[in-house]
């Protein structure tokens, strides 16, 4: 993250946490100001939300998203491209997709299948479609992200929820942690992951679509479908204790 990126960024982000504890994030916000603020002033990129509640110091509990793709690499202080950008989970903070957002009738309406909300390791929006079997070694993956989304370090005040997490590609050698965990990734860290579907997520080693190393987090009402892992193993747990 570039320092320049905070320093000029810090008193605006400080003003909104103060102004609500709930921030939103919407691809297609409509207003020039994306500050977080409402559905239509929302922050573009998901990154940007998660700078915002880490500067605000506990201030910012929830951030809301509505429905679209959003990526690791992009959002100030990202690079475009890098694969070893990824979602990091914040104590404290609740990650809920799902909603309408800007420009509908009520932009607060919830449903997580109507208005999916896609946490997208495709860095590059070129993956091609496969089967399963084939997910590790299909080329159109070489650049997408390591780990999606990563809940290393949290414990269960960390919460993602409602979203789809799809397109990590944990291509290196173990032990490599980036071998590891495609879609979500957690070292001793115990997060909480409701209503959530990962699918079409990759792993060299373990956990396609999610891996545990010395972790517990909380898991229920979600869906693991046509990930693929290079030990056999699609939903992992190493040296952790299932929960």
């Amino acid at each position: 993250m570039k320092i320049s990126f905070l320093i000029s960024s810090l008193p605006f982000i400080w003003l909104n946490a103060a102004l609500s504890a709930t921030v939103y994030v919407d691809a297609n916000a409509a207003e020039p100001i994306h500050d977080g603020s409402s559905w239509c002033n929302a922050y573009l990129h998901l990154q940007d939300a998660l700078v915002a509640a880490e500067l605000a110091g506990g201030s910012i509990d929830e951030i809301r998203m509505a429905d679209g793709t959003y990526k690791p690499d992009q959002g100030g202080g990202q690079t475009s491209g890098d694969r070893e950008a990824t979602f990091q989970l914040i104590n404290g903070v609740t990650i809920a997709g799902g909603y309408a957002g800007c420009g509908a009738l009520n932009p607060n309406q919830r449903n997580i299948a109507e208005y999916e909300t896609i946490l997208s390791g495709d860095l590059a929006g070129d993956d091609v479609e496969v089967e399963v079997a084939d997910l590790l070694g299909e080329t159109s993956r070489a650049e997408n992200s390591y780990h999606v989304v990563t809940g290393s370090g949290t414990d269960a005040t960390a919460t993602l929820n409602g979203c789809t997490v799809t397109g990590g590609n944990a291509s290196e050698t173990d032990p490599d942690p980036r071998s590891l965990g495609g879609g979500m990734y957690n070292s001793n860290g115990s997060p909480t992951v409701r209503n959530c579907r990962f699918s079409a997520n990759s792993a060299e080693y373990g956990g396609g679509g999610m891996c545990n190393e010395g972790s517990s987090p909380n898991v229920s009402e979600c869906t693991f479908t046509g990930n693929s892992a290079g030990g056999g193993e699609a939903f992992a747990w190493h040296g952790s204790g299932g929960g």
